[in-house]
């Protein structure tokens, strides 16, 4: 049996054979590493009373529980297991009777909780969806997360976030006030006449005429095969976040914070809002619509999974865990010597998925941040 997330509980059922006249037995817990190592005794019980029938023994396998045992079976300078078999044995009398279950328990297990420990509200709340929601891979199949975030909350964790948000919405008003007909505009434009044909609005056609334009519905759709809020249907413009720097600065100052653990290489994307006013024919101009943008929506959206992008390659390390105490956790992002520590990876996730059938791969979206803008052009 395989221990499920936040159900800490193993329960071991066993009856004796009817020939013993005993009153009392004890439970041995034993622990070994699944990918290999010798079993370790890690725990003796108390004194039960042998009655006939099934007995029922529970035990607690919590996260210090688990590191203790980890500890117990651990050998050499490596890290601790991540996969522990726990295994149990009747004794009475000097004797001892092995019990068929064996529970299998996953550190990764405990990941969301030492999180929460560590203030990372963020990152707890985003690894209970993963845990909990259900066993999927193809993330574009599945209702994504809106406002998993708040793109404030993005902002102030990193200076880095901050000024590539705002640098991006510059460079993209000034796209569009520009007198060439650049990407941005081209996009938008695309976008808008998209939004016709979908039947969002219509175009002004009489002078004087105008109409709104914009997208911001956070009704979930299906769009070229993926699953999103339709505002993401017509967003005009993207920016890859490239703070690699402001990253290493984050595991270098808190080893790993709450920024780092909820968010990965994610993009910037952008709508716009706006009016479309129908200008009259001139003497020597044609009938046209004018674009305003008045403003844009800036937002952050990520892919939630553990996917390593080479397979052949060793897995994504996700930080070295160290239980100091109930209340004391230690992460760090590399270590020489991970004695004492669990080595966290993006296969630790995927190995508690293919045990336990749960795992859920998503996208998910920051809220929106709305900034006023003046920006005109001919549609």
């Amino acid at each position: 049996m395989v221990l499920e997330f936040e159900q800490d509980e193993a329960r071991i059922e066993w009856e004796p054979d009817a020939s013993v006249t005993a009153d009392i037995y004890q439970v041995k817990v034993y622990a070994q590493p699944k990918d290999g190592g010798s079993k370790s005794l890690v725990h003796t019980s108390q004194e039960f009373e042998l009655g006939t029938g099934k007995h029922l023994y529970r035990l607690t396998i919590d996260y210090m529980y688990y590191n203790r045992a980890a500890k117990a079976t651990a050998t050499g300078s490596g890290p601790l297991p991540n996969i522990l078999e726990f295994s149990f044995a009747i004794l009475i009398e000097g004797e001892e009777t092995e019990v068929a279950d064996v529970v299998e328990v996953h550190f990764v297990r405990y990941v969301p909780q030492l999180m929460g420990i560590k203030g990372f509200s963020n990152a707890e709340g985003l690894q209970r969806i993963w845990f909990t929601r259900g066993s999927n891979i193809n993330k574009d199949s599945v209702d994504p997360e809106i406002d998993a975030v708040t793109f404030s909350w993005a902002t102030s964790e990193s200076s880095q976030v901050r000024t590539e948000a705002n640098q991006f919405i510059r460079a993209t008003e000034n796209a569009l006030n520009a007198w060439t007909n650049t990407a941005p505009k081209r996009s938008l434009k695309a976008e808008i006449n998209r939004m016709v044909t979908d039947g969002k609005m219509s175009l002004p056609a009489s002078q004087g005429s105008k109409t709104s334009f914009g997208v911001t519905s956070k009704a979930i759709i299906t769009h070229r095969g993926e699953k999103m809020p339709e505002y993401e249907k017509y967003y005009f413009n993207s920016k890859s976040f490239s703070g690699f720097f402001d990253m290493g600065v984050h595991f270098m100052t808190d080893g790993l914070d709450d920024f780092v653990a909820s968010l990965a290489n994610f993009n910037f994307h952008m709508y716009a809002k706006g009016e479309l006013v129908y200008n009259e024919p001139g003497l020597i101009s044609n009938a046209s619509v004018q674009v305003n943008v008045k403003q844009l929506g800036i937002y952050i959206k990520d892919s939630y999974d553990f996917i390593d992008d080479d397979p052949s390659a060793a897995s994504q390390e996700l930080g070295f865990w160290r239980i100091d105490s109930r209340d004391a956790i230690t992460i760090e992002r590399t270590r020489d010597n991970p004695s004492g520590f669990f080595e966290v990876t993006n296969k630790s996730y995927r190995d508690y998925r293919d045990a336990h059938q749960m795992g859920y791969n998503y996208h998910l979206y920051s809220t929106v941040k709305l900034e006023s803008i003046n920006a005109n052009f001919k549609l």
